[in-house]
């Protein structure tokens, strides 16, 4: 990977698949500032978070730190502990959130994503006129690609 500069990637999905009755995925956007993050451990706001001192400090479910609650995230908590907009914010009462990354989360503009093109080169893929074929494709198709493309 490191000598074809061939950028690499994965999508893992560790959690079920949302069911069709909580609708589409809500997609949160907390402006410039980002979402609430654990100081420790990078983990996302999320419904494990719990909440203390009033709500004016949580605790990270996954690394136990207890970090300072944001001024404009704060809310107060209630005899349960409980925040008493728990159940506005989608991302402290559903499993499954898109937080929008502000600029600061990218170290350069996203760029287009690269096209390769694997073609078969056997020898039944030569002696078929197979080959020869896919060729003749591709140079009648790179012309009319954005100029952008990486190709």
């Amino acid at each position: 990977l490191t000598s074809s500069a061939v950028p690499f990637g994965v999508v893992c999905q560790p959690l079920a698949d949302v069911p069709l009755a909580e609708g589409k995925i809500p997609v949160i956007d907390f402006g410039e500032a980002g979402p609430v993050r654990c100081e420790r451990c990078r983990a996302y706001v999320n419904p494990f978070f719990t909440f203390l001192d009033g709500g004016r400090s949580f605790q990270c479910n996954l690394c136990g730190m207890v970090n300072s609650t944001p001024r404009d995230y704060f809310c107060e908590i209630d005899h349960n502990g409980n925040r008493r907009d728990q159940n506005e914010r989608p991302e402290l009462c559903h499993g499954v959130v898109e937080f929008v990354a502000p600029a600061e989360y990218q170290a350069r503009p996203p760029l287009p994503p690269p096209i390769v093109f694997l073609v078969e080169c056997s020898f039944g893929a030569v002696s078929g006129g197979i080959f020869q074929a896919v060729i003749a494709s591709l140079r009648a198709l790179l012309p009319g690609m954005p100029p952008e493309s990486r190709i």
